[in-house]
Parts: structure tokens; C-alpha cells; sequence
């Protein structure tokens, strides 16, 4: 079957894809190459990959499950059936005689009912123009989009019983707060009904119809890096060249990293950064706001204890471990320490999990005291 790649109403260039919504082919005469996916620009199947990219995982979740309910062969059926549709850029798959237009299938205008953890079916399947941006969701972490008075709103739960991950989101949240940095996404606690854990987390969308998120691995695989130079440091290179400050994005990957060394939060990985770009100049504004901080203080592991197991943290991040990021940070003022959140807000919100165990609150909240007494020395 035939596609027009949209990017809202402008046509990028035409596909075919099978039934099942695997990319067979594409024509590389794009009519608008500076409107094409930045995501593996530099491999020769690059579009082929971003497609494939933009799944769910089927490891998310209870998704596996929820794709036989609705007699779907695997992720890559319930993306095209959605037509590609996200709620984080404006990319989506026209079929070709089609009249949709951009208005018509926009999930920031449109509204949408699938909740995928609360099994919510959004009737896709009967109305031919009602779509999910659940598809093409990212990341292990049961999740999913939802409209909460007219705003769109992304619902995360946990791996396993425990509430850590969304408890987490809260107190970097709070931890902003207390920094008074400008540029975090704000979490807040919710029940979801039928699940395991306590509580799950909500935060409303940063991305609009005018600004749309790219992540730091679609800009690092967008252009071959210059030998010599580290990621990083590529990153901050291609942001100045597509319009940012680089002294702004700088000072806000510097006050990242500090701020998760105290939280030890070690999953920063390159689709947990982004960059937000403007619909229509295609100008890189800034830093997206901080999000997915749900891995701080060992979610889902052993809390570090010994001074030896805090030193040696591993990270996923630019570097391997805290020890070898911390280098990348010139300016160590980022962080406040005059302003830093008090380690009882972190035990308080650990205590409303009926399920964790005191002894691991007490491992956690003394693991972050630490934090505070190593950066200090730094």
C-alpha cells in the first residue's frame, strides 16, 4: 500500500508499506528534504529505520496482550493503523487517493479516548478518523496518553508493585521547585485502577501544535560527528547550528547532570533528551524541559550503600558511570546547594507507598545525604 510521509499537511515524500505496517520502500526524491525525519540521516536505510524506531515495544506493558484483543499481528499493524500519528512531532502516513487533511487526524485537535492502562478502546477500529497516539509510544514503562480537560496528559506506571518510578518523577519535580530552574516537566501522583502499585504519574504534554520534540538520538545519528569531538559535545555543536544558544543549552545539560548525580538517577539516555523545535521556522528553541527521571535512587535495584557502591555508579547516559559525566560539567554553580530539596521531602514522599519498606526508604534518603556531601567537595 501507498503512502504520502506527512509533516502536517506538506508531503515529504512517498512509501509503501505492507498491511501490517512494515516499510517496504521509499522514494529518496523527498520534495521537502529539510521537512524529513533527523533519526538516522546517516544510514542508507535511514527512513526505514525511524519508522521502525517509532513502534511501541512490544515489551511494554501489558501491550502484547492488548494487540490480540484488537486482532493485530504486532506493533507495527498498530501504527499504521493509526497512520503514524504522536503526540510529540507532526509526522504521519497519508494514504495515497486520500482527502484527509492535517486538521482531520491532528491528536492536538482531535480528540481520542484509548487508554491503554485502563484498556480503554478508542474505537479506531469502527470510526475510520479516530485515532491513538498510543501507538507510537516509546520506551518499556506501561504508559499512555489521555485528554484531562481538554489538555493531553501522559500517564506512566511502574515496573512491579512498587510506586518508585512515579514517586520519582514527583521529587525531581519538587527538586526543580526548590532550584527554581524553569525548564522541568511537572509530575504529579494518580491511582490507576487494576494495576499493582499505589500510585502511577501524570504530566501534561510540553510539545503543541507549535513546537514539536526531537530527541538527542535523532540529532546525534542526523549527522556524522567530526573526529575527535564526544557526543556532547556534537550535540551542543548542531544545536548552535540549528539556531540555539549554545551557552543556554549548555547550562541546561550541565544543571541536568548535576541534578541527576543527587538523585543518582541513572537512565539519561539520548531518547531521554530532547530538544524543542519550532513548526514553522524549524528553528531549535531550547532544551525540552527535564523529563523521565523515574530511574533515581535504584528504582526497580539495590540501593548503593557502601561509599565504594557510590563512587562506582553506572549510568546510561553519555558517559558510563556519574564519576566520568560529572567531568563534562564546567560550571558546578548550576546547583543551588543553598536551595537544595530537603532530604525529609524525599522520605515523605517515599512513605506514601504502602508498599515499600522502611529500611529502603531510610537506604534511600541516606543515599541522597551522601550525594549532597560528595557534590559539595567536587
Amino acid at each position: 500500500m501507498e503512502y504520502y510521509l506527512m509533516r502536517k499537511d506538506e508531503v515529504v515524500t512517498i512509501c509503501n508499506l505492507t498491511e501490517d505496517g512494515q516499510m517496504i520502500s521509499w522514494s529518496d526524491r523527498f520534495r521537502n528534504p529539510e521537512l524529513a525525519p533527523l533519526e538516522h540521516r546517516t544510514h542508507r536505510a535511514y527512513l526505514r529505520r525511524w519508522w521502525q524506531n517509532r513502534q511501541i515495544p512490544v515489551s511494554q506493558g501489558h501491550l502484547e496482550s492488548m494487540l490480540t484483543e484488537k486482532g493485530l499481528a504486532d506493533s507495527g499493524e498498530f501504527l499504521i493503523r493509526n497512520l503514524g500519528l504522536s503526540l510529540t512531532d507532526y509526522y504521519w502516513m497519508k494514504p495515497v487517493g486520500s482527502v484527509l487533511k492535517w486538521k482531520d487526524v491532528s491528536l492536538f485537535r482531535n480528540d481520542f479516548k484509548e487508554n491503554i492502562l485502563q484498556s480503554i478502546d478508542a474505537g479506531w477500529n469502527k470510526t475510520p478518523r479516530s485515532f491513538t497516539p498510543n501507538s507510537s509510544l516509546r520506551g518499556e514503562l506501561e504508559k499512555s496518553w489521555l485528554i484531562r480537560k481538554g489538555e493531553r496528559y501522559l500517564v506512566k506506571g511502574n515496573h512491579g508493585e512498587l510506586s518508585s518510578e512515579s514517586i520519582n518523577e514527583v521529587i525531581a519535580s519538587e527538586f526543580h521547585k526548590a532550584q527554581g530552574y524553569d525548564n522541568f516537566t511537572e509530575y504529579s501522583l494518580l491511582r490507576i485502577k487494576d494495576r499493582p502499585y499505589d500510585f502511577g504519574c501524570c504530566a501534561q504534554a510540553f510539545t503543541d501544535e507549535n513546537r514539536e520534540l526531537i530527541s538527542a538520538y535523532a540529532v546525534l545519528t542526523s549527522e556524522k560527528k567530526p573526529s575527535g569531538m564526544s557526543p556532547y559535545e556534537h550535540l551542543i555543536r548542531l544545536g548552535g547550528a540549528h539556531g540555539m544558544d549554545q551557552d543556554q543549552f549548555r547550562a541546561d545539560l550541565e544543571y541536568q547532570i548535576l541534578s541527576d548525580y543527587l538523585l543518582t538517577n541513572t537512565d539519561r539516555h539520548m531518547e531521554n533528551i530532547g530538544i524543542l523545535r519550532d513548526a514553522d521556522s524549524l528553528k531549535w528553541i531550547r532544551m525540552a524541559p527535564i523529563f523521565d527521571t523515574g530511574k533515581a535512587f535504584a528504582a526497580g535495584g539495590v540501593v548503593p550503600y557502601t561509599e565504594e557502591e557510590i563512587d562506582a555508579v553506572e549510568i546510561n547516559s553519555f558517559e558510563s558511570t556519574e564519576r566520568k559525566i560529572l567531568r563534562l560539567v564546567r560550571d558546578k554553580s548550576r546547583i543551588d546547594m543553598e536551595r537544595l530539596l530537603p532530604p525529609d521531602v524525599v522520605r515523605q514522599k517515599y512513605e506514601t507507598d504502602s508498599k515499600i519498606s522502611p529500611g529502603r526508604i531510610e537506604h534511600i534518603v541516606r543515599l541522597y545525604k551522601k550525594k549532597i556531601e560528595k557534590i559539595e567537595k567536587i
